[in-house]
């Protein structure tokens, strides 16, 4: 996985934007198609264990595989994640859990909430 540096900026109406330093770990295409493979084996697996619990298997398998399929085709979208950091709310000052996860779609601005005080909140990511 290359690796990049990225400054991390989390911004809300008012106060200055916090900025953080960050690494975003872009996916290769290799990568992309690995980890949707895996999550599509994922969702076989945990569908073939509802097989013998009666009336659950009915809605539950379909769902399974329902889901599984669309989190791996939405996996093949991923350029890369964010390797996991803690970044001050500007309002409030209590720290926010920022990355990690599944990754990102584009490294374009997103809308999120501040863990603590809950206001809206716009985290993008500038290269370096």
């Amino acid at each position: 996985m290359p690796e990049r540096p990225v400054t991390v900026v989390l911004a809300t109406h008012g106060p200055e934007p916090v900025r953080a330093e960050g690494v975003f770990d872009e996916f290769t295409v290799a990568q992309r198609i690995k980890r949707s493979v895996v999550i599509l084996g994922v969702a076989i697996l945990l569908a073939a264990t509802l097989i013998p619990i009666p009336i659950v298997h009915l809605l539950g398998i379909p769902l399974l595989l329902v889901g599984g399929v669309i989190l791996s085709i939405r996996q093949l979208a991923m350029v890369g994640r964010l390797q996991p950091l803690r970044i001050a709310c500007p309002k409030c000052g209590e720290l926010n859990r920022v990355g990690g996860g599944l990754g990102y779609s584009s490294i374009t601005p997103r809308e999120r909430m501040c863990d603590s005080c809950r206001r809206g909140l716009t985290l993008s990511m500038e290269w370096q």
